[in-house]
């Protein structure tokens, strides 16, 4: 009698305890989603995270609020969300504080892998490698053989010490043991007017920074630091192509929460982000800006994290480069 009473009531306890899990997950959200954006406004991070929370709203019941804080990198802006509490406010990250940090900063105030949890990859974007257009090169492998030439006379530019500009440009050093010399900006717009001014030669940046001097004729385009060719430029090889199999340095922006988020919670957000990026409105939108759709499980977008991750540290080390 006595066990069955105790067995009875752990039943209860157990039912109770389901349901209340089940309730937790239906109900969410109880107040509006915050998607941190760890950029300044008007960024390209910045317009995909408004495309989307225009559209998540009304798949999710809540309105959805865009807050950008940039500085160090990206770094304020994720560790606000890593100590955020309140179950509603995630990151829509880049590769810079969630793969690069972990090995560019030697105190960080959080640990990507330990404190954030991926939700969804949303978007990757082609970085472009531009060269002025009196420089006489046509092709990765001409300016390759002109740097070999001319060691350390060749400068590029990169929008920042770290940047995922430089990262890629100290890659392509490594695989083709050409000498290049750094010169690091605040920035894309002040390494894209440097570019344009002559006073450097090469620049890895994103597509839509460097259009202009294309339009203008200051600069061509040799290839796409992407592993497979960009959807806005079909006819543009990809680094790979030109001789470096496997050389990858895509940027991408992501959506991640902080570790305590129950998966419950990961799963109706990546379900509804997928079904916001499969819009074809968005789709037209984020492409005219040069990012493609990407979307998936956050299993796969942790796949990539991890891989990433462990690539830029080998490159970080390798390279010798510093930022505090």
């Amino acid at each position: 009698m006595g066990n069955s009473i105790r067995l009875g009531k752990a039943l209860i306890v157990a039912s109770i305890a389901a349901t209340s899990v089940g309730i937790g997950a239906q109900t969410w959200p109880t107040q509006p989603v915050r998607f941190v954006v760890p950029t300044t406004a008007g960024s390209s991070v910045d317009v995909v995270a408004r495309l989307v929370a225009e559209k998540l709203g009304g798949l999710i019941g809540q309105t959805v609020i865009v807050d950008d804080k940039g500085g160090a990198g990206g770094t304020i802006g994720a560790d606000a969300v890593v100590k955020a509490r309140d179950g509603h406010t995630f990151l829509l990250g880049y590769n810079g504080p969630v793969t690069v940090a972990p090995a560019l900063f030697a105190k960080l105030p959080y640990d990507p892998r330990r404190d954030l949890t991926p939700i969804v990859l949303a978007v990757t974007q082609p970085n472009v490698l531009a060269v002025r257009a009196d420089l006489g090169v046509d092709s990765v492998q001409d300016l390759v053989a002109l740097a070999r030439s001319r060691p350390d006379r060749i400068d590029y530019a990169s929008v920042g010490n770290g940047s995922l500009s430089h990262l890629a440009m100290e890659l392509l050093k490594m695989r083709s043991e050409a000498s290049l010399l750094h010169i690091p900006f605040t920035g894309g717009p002040a390494a894209v007017l440097a570019l344009g001014r002559g006073d450097v030669q090469v620049l890895f940046s994103a597509l839509s920074n460097v259009q202009p001097l294309v339009r203008e004729g200051k600069a061509k385009l040799l290839a796409v630091s992407n592993a497979k060719r960009s959807a806005a430029l079909p006819d543009l090889p990809t680094v790979a192509e030109e001789g470096y199999p496997g050389f990858d340095a895509t940027t991408w922006n992501g959506f991640l929460a902080p570790a305590n988020t129950p998966k419950e919670v990961i799963l109706k957000l990546n379900q509804a982000i997928n079904q916001v990026l499969e819009m074809p409105e968005v789709k037209q939108k984020l492409l005219a800006g040069g990012a493609e759709v990407a979307g998936g499980t956050p299993e796969q977008f942790g796949d990539l994290l991890s891989n990433e991750t462990a690539a830029w540290a080998e490159v970080i080390k390798r390279s010798g480069i510093k930022v505090d």
